[in-house]
């Protein structure tokens, strides 16, 4: 198994929601203070066609953008390290349309 603690969601839930495309919306808690969210696999499911932004929290980087069909699932698993570039914030999810969105992200925290 790893070497590291892994959590998901948000206190321990996935996320849902029926439109996120007005404004990004956090799926993952925040890390331990001081330390950065490393990514490790990541869920999504939609039921309208849309592109989902996965993004860090504030500076808005895009860390990918996947383009789903209507009812399409999508496994995000980075075969390396994808730990966002600043502490203390979340992964959160942005669509190009409205439609129903569950995001699943697993996660741990490091310096």
């Amino acid at each position: 198994g790893p070497a590291w603690t892994s959590v998901f969601g948000v206190s321990g839930a996935r996320y849902t929601s029926n439109d996120r495309s007005g404004s990004a919306a956090s799926v993952t808690d925040a890390p331990t203070s001081g330390q950065k969210l490393v990514i490790t696999d990541v869920l999504i499911s939609v039921d309208t066609a849309m592109r989902v932004d996965l993004k860090e929290e504030t500076s808005g980087t895009v860390l990918a953008s996947i383009y789903l069909p209507a009812n399409g699932s999508y496994q995000w698993t980075p075969r390396s390290k994808t730990k966002l570039a600043t502490a203390d914030k979340r992964l959160q999810v942005q669509t190009s349309a409205a439609g129903n969105i569950a995001v699943t992200a697993h996660y741990f925290s490091e310096a």
